[in-house]
Formats: C-alpha cells, structure tokens, sequence
C-alpha cells in the first residue's frame, strides 16, 4: 500500500514539474496541482522527520534507562549525555521542517529560482 502511495505521489510530481508553456488555458491548473503538491511533499518530509525524531528519542531514552538500571551510580553521567543526545535528534526533526518550509516558500523546485 505504501509502495502504491509513493509512486502516485511520485507520477503526480512529475505532471506537475510538466512545462506547460504552450497551453495558457491549463496554465492555471499546472500551477495549483504543483502547489498543493509542494504543500503535500512538505507535510511528508515534516511526518517523516517527526517520526524518525520520535523513533531516535524513544531509542536514546531506552538505552539510558537501562543503562540506569544496571549501574544506579552513573545515573547522572547517563541522563546529562542523553538530554545531550536528545537535544541533537530534536535538532534534524527542526531541520526537516525548516527544509520544508523553504520548499513551500522558494518554490525551489519550479525551476524559477534561478538554480
């Protein structure tokens, strides 16, 4: 189902990468489907970040807890490195939503911008 999904997203991209140069009428169109396509590719990037974040946190946290349990003694050593290490797996899920946003707003893939 997955697999189905990306690769629709994937033909609807590239029909609205299209040049439509030549047809005026459609021009309209072309420009709302590569629009709402950019905000749909923004909403993925910003889901995956926020998923991989949660997946890396819930991880980090696991392995400091259990690192806690074992030897009680280098609890604080453990939680001063986790929170380190938490606040870097927040750090790429920013990331994935500042990318996102400059997408949305450049337009950086309508070949426009001068890239």
């Amino acid at each position: 189902m997955k697999l189905k999904t990306l690769m629709l997203l994937t033909l609807a991209s590239s029909i609205a990468m299209a040049d439509t140069a030549g047809s005026s009428g459609s021009d309209a169109h072309a420009r709302a489907l590569f629009y709402g396509l950019m905000a749909v590719a923004a909403g993925v990037s910003i889901g995956l970040g926020a998923l991989g974040a949660g997946v890396g946190a819930g991880s980090a946290i696991r392995g400091a807890e259990e690192g806690m349990a074992r030897n009680p003694n280098m609890a604080g050593k453990l939680q001063t490195i986790m929170f380190i290490g938490l606040a870097f797996i927040e750090t790429f899920a920013l990331y994935a939503m500042l990318f996102s946003i400059i997408f949305v707003f450049t337009g950086i893939f309508s070949g426009k911008a001068g890239f």
